[in-house]
C-alpha cells in the first residue's frame, strides 16, 4: 500500500540545495582565502604590536600543560572544551599561532554569511555590504584574532544556524545532520552553545511548515531529535567521563566557568540582570531588530525562533557560562544576517540600510560604553602600530 502524501507544501527555497557561491568548490575556497587574508594581516599585526592575547594564552598553556601519555585519564577535568583544546595543541605557534588560525577561519565565516544573502535574492553588492557591516567592525577583529575558542565557536554556530534553516524548510536530511553535528561541535567548543542547540530544535516546530497531520508532526519531532541530539550526547557524554575519572560530573565545567549555577545576587536578580546585559549588546545590532520586524510582520513564529536564540544568550549568562560581550555582538550581527527575510519592499530596505548604517556608527563610536575590552585593544593597536609613526 503506497505510502500517503505530504500534506507539506513544495519546498520554499530550493536553490539552497542547488545552486551555491561560488558555484565550484574551488572558487569557494579562493573567496575564503581572500576573505581571511586581511584579518591575517590583523593577527600578525596585533601579535607585534600587542602580544599574544589573555584568552588565547590561557588556551594554549591548557593544552600545552595535559600529559596524554601517563596511562590515566584524570586530564579530563581539565580538557574542557576538548575541541578548541586538541586544535591548540595542534597549531602551531603557541598563542600567536591561535591568533593567525583565528585570522585564517574568518574567511569561512564571510563566505557562507554572503553566500546565504545571496541565496535569499540579495544581490551580491548588497551582500557584500551587508557582511562588511558586521566583519569590518573592530568587534568581529577582535574576537577573531584575541580569542580563538570564542570564534570557532561562532564560526560552528553559523554552519549549523544555516544547516537549520535549509533543514526546516526544504527538508533536506544532510542539513539536517550538518546542523546537528555543527551545534554538537560548538557545545565542545563553549558550554554557551548548548543553549542554541536547544533553541534550534525548538526552531524546527516554530519555522518549518505547519500542519497537523500526524505525520507532520512526527516529522519535526524527528527534526528537533536530530539537530538537538549531537549537543546533548556530547554534553551527557563528557559529563560522564569527568564523573568516572574525577568523581565529578561538572569538574571541568566549573573549572572554565566558576560562575556556573551561582546565581549571583538571587534568581531572580540574576535573571534581570541578565537580560539587562544582552538588552544592552542589542544596540550594537540595530539590523537583528529589523530582521525580527519584518519577520513577525511575515510570520509570527519565525520571529518567535529568532527571539529564542536572543534568549539564549539571556539564559547563558543568567546560569555563568556566558559569550563575552565582543562574542555576542559578532553572533548577533551574524544571526541578524542569517535570519533576514527575502524580498524586502521598498520601505523595508531603506529602514534596513538605515539600521546597517547605524550599526556601523555604533560599532565604532559606541566601544567605550559597551565593548572596553575592544576599544583598549583598538586603542593600543593602532597607538602602537605602523600607523602612529
Amino acid at each position: 500500500m503506497a505510502s500517503p502524501a505530504t500534506s507539506l507544501h513544495a519546498p520554499t527555497f530550493l536553490r539552497w540545495r542547488t545552486e551555491r557561491w561560488p558555484r565550484t568548490n574551488l572558487g569557494r575556497w579562493l573567496v575564503r582565502l581572500a576573505g581571511a587574508v586581511p584579518f591575517v594581516g590583523m593577527a600578525d599585526l596585533a601579535n607585534a604590536t600587542t602580544g599574544p592575547s589573555t584568552a588565547n594564552d590561557l588556551l594554549h598553556h591548557q593544552a600545552a600543560s595535559l600529559h596524554w601519555a601517563s596511562g590515566q585519564l584524570g586530564w579530563v577535568a581539565h580538557t574542557y572544551p576538548p575541541v578548541t583544546v586538541a586544535v591548540a595543541r595542534l597549531f602551531p605557534g603557541g598563542a600567536q599561532g591561535l591568533a593567525i588560525a583565528g585570522g585564517l577561519c574568518t574567511g569561512i565565516l564571510i563566505q557562507l554569511t554572503i553566500e546565504r544573502l545571496m541565496l535569499r535574492t540579495v544581490s551580491v553588492l548588497s551582500a557584500v555590504l551587508l557582511t562588511a557591516a558586521v566583519v569590518l567592525a573592530p568587534a568581529f577583529s577582535f574576537v577573531a584574532t584575541q580569542d580563538f575558542s570564542a570564534f570557532l565557536t561562532l564560526i560552528l554556530l553559523s554552519v549549523a544556524l544555516t544547516g537549520l534553516l535549509d533543514f526546516t524548510y526544504n527538508r533536506s536530511t544532510e542539513s539536517g545532520f550538518i546542523a546537528g553535528i555543527g551545534f554538537g561541535l560548538a557545545t565542545m567548543c563553549d558550554l554557551a552553545a548548548f543553549s542554541f542547540a536547544v533553541a534550534g530544535a525548538l526552531a524546527t516546530f516554530f519555522v518549518a511548515p505547519q500542519a497537523k497531520a500526524v505525520r507532520e508532526i512526527a516529522r519535526r519531532r524527528a527534526a528537533a531529535t536530530v539537530v538537538l541530539f549531537p549537543s546533548a550526547a556530547a554534553l551527557v557524554g563528557w559529563a560522564f567521563l569527568q564523573w568516572r575519572f574525577t568523581g565529578s560530573w561538572t569538574r571541568s565545567f566549573t573549572s572554565t566557568d566558576p560562575g556556573l549555577f551561582r546565581f549571583s545576587g538571587g534568581l531572580w536578580f540574576s535573571l534581570v540582570r541578565a537580560a539587562s546585559s544582552v538588552g544592552h549588546d542589542l544596540v550594537f545590532t540595530p539590523v537583528l531588530v529589523i530582521a525580527v520586524v519584518v519577520l513577525y510582520s511575515r510570520r509570527p513564529a519565525s520571529a518567535l525562533a529568532c527571539l529564542a536564540f536572543v534568549g539564549c544568550a539571556i539564559v547563558d549568562l543568567w546560569v555563568g557560562a556566558p559569550l563575552s560581550a565582543p562574542a555576542l555582538v559578532v553572533l548577533l550581527g551574524v544571526l541578524a544576517l542569517v535570519l533576514l527575510p527575502a524580498w524586502l519592499t521598498p520601505t523595508e530596505q531603506v529602514v534596513l540600510w538605515g539600521c546597517v548604517a547605524l550599526q556601523v556608527a555604533v560599532s565604532y563610536g559606541g566601544l567605550h560604553f559597551g565593548l572596553t575590552p575592544v576599544a583598549d585593544w583598538t586603542h593600543r593597536l593602532f597607538a602602537s602600530g605602523p600607523l602612529a609613526h
